[in-house]
């Protein structure tokens, strides 16, 4: 079975539809990555009591953690023989580099066997290990960590519509009115003036067909 090694593919849209260029493929794949699920929860406490009870608020976006290295020795394998600043200067175009077509970096897909992986870097570390004579990196060791980053349409069709706690995002058709969309979403209308500082609207009366709009979990404040 021949080698299948990770690659790391930019787009410019969330949809990953839309390339942005070449691809980065590691050197040598990963000896290890790791992924991070996190929920956050409404502690509130009321007024005289001893505790808050942990009311569900939100998923948080997954992380994953990539460590891999490059070598420019050729040790490892005559594959691996690539120039290491050649090879990081692709890493950055493809997840790091401003893309002045969408106005920040690109979307990244990860792929390596059976890890899909869709959203954005938000930080990595080079550490290099071995160099030339002349200071010219060999060796490094790179730890790059993304967000996942998903499109609005995908994001409603993931959250449970039936429930005010989570976070909604509708599109916005001809006749909708931002009252009545509260009303779809909390059962209550008289939360569009909070939806509308939310999505920083100004013109609420007048909602664009085909705008999409975030609707958040409600907290009660009582």
């Amino acid at each position: 079975m021949a080698l299948e090694k990770l690659i790391i593919e930019p787009f410019t849209d969330a949809e990953y539809s839309a390339s942005a260029g070449d691809s980065f493929t590691v050197m040598v794949n990963p000896d290890e990555y790791s992924r991070t699920f996190k929920i956050d929860y409404s502690k509130q406490q009321a007024s005289g009591s001893s505790g808050s009870p942990m009311k569900y608020f939100k998923s948080v976006p997954e992380t994953i953690t990539l460590n891999f290295f490059l070598d420019g020795t050729g040790a490892l394998s005559s594959d691996t023989a690539t120039d290491v600043m050649t090879a990081m200067d692709s890493f950055r175009t493809a997840a790091y580099e401003y893309n002045g077509d969408i106005h920040s970096p690109n979307y990244c897909k990860i792929s390596w066997g059976t890890l899909i992986f869709k959203g954005r870097l938000i930080d990595y570390t080079v550490n290099y290990t071995l160099f030339k004579p002349d200071g010219t990196p060999l060796r490094a060791k790179v730890k790059a960590t993304f967000t996942e980053a998903t499109d609005p349409s995908t994001l409603a069709s993931q959250e449970k519509k039936s429930s005010p706690d989570m976070t909604h995002v509708k599109t916005v058709v001809a006749g909708d009115t931002l009252p009545l969309m509260c009303q779809q979403v909390y059962g209550s209308p008289s939360y569009y003036l909070q939806v509308a500082r939310f999505n920083q609207l100004n013109k609420f009366r007048d909602l664009e067909p085909g705008s999409q709009l975030v609707f958040p979990p409600l907290v009660n404040n009582n």
